[in-house]
């Protein structure tokens, strides 16, 4: 008789008639079933063969499924911050990012009897990128990537949270940071030459950086000394920055998840809004890629709901 006892199928929680997603589907199969043969007895039915009730198994588990899977994501997203660092320090200046190694002359003649003269006489750097070829990149690159990343979040949280078990939650969960993996492998399958290209590549000069002198390094050393319990600036330390944004990342969209697939009861409770049969069987690209936007490119459905949460 408490509140937000009422489960998916309408009716009131009780231990005994508790049961995990696999059988309870079953159960209901068997008493639609029924139903369907025998229609003119379909209330006798409805009385005597009970399915029982589903509810959700570990929400705090499911929690920490989406949250190390935001984890997981991080390097993603780090990269994508250190191209825009990247773009934002190297010189606004056409530079050679390929330069003749010092006696490369040396290493020419010595390797000129071989087939193949490798790579030991030139040396790859970070340098100057026009400002062209910068907005070309900030557009084509850093938006794109960091777009991919949004997209993916969104879409691996929902899926984490329509995850009906807890064995199929954990599984997902590392199947999702599989496919995060996909990039890595990739950069496995690409000829030797490239990869040792990417591996030789030096950092560069970067733009000006203000140096602090020796006294100035001091000064600041004898200020991080003076702190105390109050101080924000020790919480800043002994509590990492990145933690505090994947927790808010993660509570983001599971709360976003909530606010645009479930609808909130006078009683309190959260339950799912009417699930209504898409029109097509497979899922539109547009549909896909505009997923973090809601309402911008629905899927079309059918008008009649084929299910509703049962409220009394």
């Amino acid at each position: 008789d408490s509140p937000n006892c009422i489960g998916p199928g309408g009716t009131v929680y009780t231990p005994d008639r508790m049961y995990n997603w696999g059988v309870w589907t079953t159960r209901i199969f068997v008493r639609d079933s029924f139903k369907s043969l025998f229609p003119d007895r379909a209330e006798e039915i409805e009385a005597k063969i009970d399915p029982g009730e589903y509810g959700i198994e570990s929400y705090y588990l499911r929690i920490v499924c989406c949250f190390l899977y935001v984890i997981g994501l991080w390097p993603d997203l780090s990269g994508s911050w250190d191209i825009l660092s990247l773009l934002a320090n190297v010189p606004t200046k056409a530079e050679p990012w390929i330069i003749p190694r010092p006696g490369w002359k040396e290493i020419v003649e010595k390797q000129a009897g071989t087939d193949d003269l490798g790579l030991d006489f030139v040396c790859f750097r970070v340098a100057g990128v026009p400002m062209h070829w910068k907005i070309i990149d900030f557009l084509l690159i850093f938006i794109p990537k960091m777009y991919i990343w949004l997209l993916t979040v969104d879409v691996g949280i929902v899926f984490l949270m329509e995850t009906s078990q807890i064995e199929d939650m954990i599984i997902n969960c590392v199947a999702l940071a599989f496919i995060l993996s996909i990039d890595e492998i990739t950069m496995t399958m690409l000829p030797s030459k490239t990869r040792s290209m990417l591996e030789m590549i030096e950092g560069g000069q970067m733009s000006s950086r203000t140096r602090l002198t020796l006294e100035e390094e001091a000064l600041l050393h004898q200020q991080d000394k003076r702190w105390n319990m109050l101080s924000p600036s020790f919480y800043g330390i002994i509590i990492p920055a990145r933690l505090i944004f994947l927790l808010a990342v993660t509570a983001f969209f599971i709360g976003a998840y909530y606010l645009e697939e479930c609808k909130h009861l006078e009683n309190g409770s959260w339950v799912s809004e009417d699930i209504h049969k898409p029109v097509i069987a497979h899922l539109p690209l547009l549909s896909f890629l505009f997923e973090p936007v809601p309402g911008l490119f629905p899927v079309a459905v059918e008008d009649e709901a084929a299910w509703t949460f049962h409220e009394s």
